[in-house]
């Protein structure tokens, strides 16, 4: 007598591991522009001098018009 054995569950397959200059970050939903300033500080960009001030500056911005539609 063959019983059949019926399987729910996919087999899992192990995850790659990220080598190098990268890295796995969660991040909330939905994105702001606080977020990737926050990344920007903490992680370091190519060419901060030059993105860093951008980023504060488009913040300034986007938090001065969320006050004027208040």
């Amino acid at each position: 007598m063959n019983e059949k054995i019926i399987e729910f569950k996919k087999p899992s397959q192990k995850r790659k591991v990220l080598k190098g200059d990268s890295f796995v970050a969660r991040l909330p939903y939905p994105l702001t522009i606080h977020t990737f300033v926050d990344l920007a500080e903490r992680m370091g960009v190519e060419y901060e001098g030059t993105v860093l001030p951008a980023l504060k500056y488009i913040e300034r911005t986007v938090v001065k018009k969320e006050r004027e539609d208040e």
